[in-house]
This record gives structure tokens, sequence and C-alpha cells, in this order.
């Protein structure tokens, strides 16, 4: 792909799957295949097209549309861990009568 080439391509948001079990695949051929869920304001079951990428565990197969409706995906990574709670104290209300001391984790001191 040339520069120019690159410049016409839409930007595509990052996309996360983060429930276990799901597999991501391709769909190929002309054989009808189905997605699992129905969409909004549909009374039938979609089909998924030639080429299309869709999640599938077992014998669900689901359209991205869906699974992101679903809440299979996100758009924004997992944090790398939760955050420790009672990290944002008011540090003004703390320091009247106390000595606050902040210790790295394993630096001896008790």
């Amino acid at each position: 792909m040339s520069v120019d080439e690159t410049r016409n391509v839409p930007s595509l948001p990052r996309i996360f799957l983060f429930e276990p079990g799901w597999r991501i695949a391709r769909k190929s051929g002309s054989e009808r295949e189905f997605c699992y869920l129905m969409a909004p304001g549909q009374d039938f079951y979609h089909r998924l097209m030639d080429g299309e990428v869709f999640l599938h565990r077992s014998d669900e197969k689901i359209c991205l549309p869906c699974a992101a409706r679903r809440g299979l995906l996100s758009y924004d990574p997992k944090s790398l861990r939760d955050p420790a709670p009672g990290t944002n104290l008011a540090i003004d209300e703390l320091l009247s009568g106390f000595d606050v001391v902040v210790r790295e984790e394993g630096d001896g001191t008790r």
C-alpha cells in the first residue's frame, strides 16, 4: 500500500473482547449462516455476509454490531490493574494532627 493509499483509509477504532470463550472468525463462501441475535426493530435473524468478521462460541455466531450491543466488545483497553481504594483522599484533612508518611513497598521500614 502506498503512502497516498493510506491517506484514504478510514480510521477504525481498536476493538477489545474480554469475555472468555469467544473466538473471532471470518465468514467465507455462499453457505447461509445467520447471526444468533436479532437487530433492534427486526423480527428475524439477519445473515452473516461473505467476508464479514464475527464472533462465535459453540453454535452461537454473532456479528460485530450485535456483539457490541450485547456488551461483548469494548473500545477501551482493560486497565492493567484496578485502582487502589482510598487513593483520592483529601490530603489537607489528613495532615491535621497526624504525620503522613508515604512508604514505598518493600523499603524495610515499619
